[in-house]
């Protein structure tokens, strides 16, 4: 029997057959495609699966905080970025594993990075955190280390090794003791 001899209805389904067919066929190359793609795939380590130290850095000013985000993986870190002191707290209660904490003091939001200091330190006395400000000198504050901005790249990432380098290592077994 030839297409011309079907009825109306018989020749819309066989239509309507070709076009499921059709599309399956095409469904299964986009599969097989994207299974190849995520074989060939890079997993990339979440923080702290990389066994590197995990920087929480809080910075409102976007420039200053992809800078020192990138000087900071450029040294080997691995860095959590936070533009206020609520996202900071966010990502502390998730539980990722921290190793340091550097928060600008002056930001916006409910806290500025004196009492995010002071909260961290309430409840994770021994986790580090450095300051980091353009506009005061030297405070009294419950951070470890105060360093002003304009600062050198180098004498931060000299902080940060001292900071965490030799205490990271001897608890690599637990990053989170703190």
């Amino acid at each position: 029997m030839s297409a011309d001899q079907l009825s109306p209805t018989m020749h819309g389904a066989a239509e309507t057959y070709l076009h499921v067919q059709r599309f399956c066929a095409e469904e299964v190359l986009r599969l097989r495609a994207w299974k190849r793609e995520l074989d060939d795939a890079v997993v990339v380590p979440g923080p702290g699966e990389s066994h590197k130290p995990v920087i929480l850095l809080v910075e409102d000013n976007v420039l200053v905080r992809f800078t020192t985000a990138d000087i900071l993986r450029e040294e080997g870190f691995d860095v959590l970025e936070a533009v206020d002191s609520s996202e900071a707290l966010a990502l502390l209660s998730t539980g990722h594993p921290l190793d340091l904490v550097i928060t600008d003091i002056r930001m916006p939001g409910h806290m500025d990075g004196l009492q995010l200091a002071s909260v961290i330190k309430n409840t994770r006395p021994n986790l580090p955190i450095a300051l980091l400000s353009s506009h005061l000198e030297q405070p009294e504050h419950s951070a470890d280390i105060f360093i002003s901005k304009p600062y050198d790249p180098d004498k931060l990432v000299e902080v940060v090794e001292r900071l965490i380098g030799t205490e990271w290592r001897s608890n690599l077994a637990s990053p989170n003791a703190s």
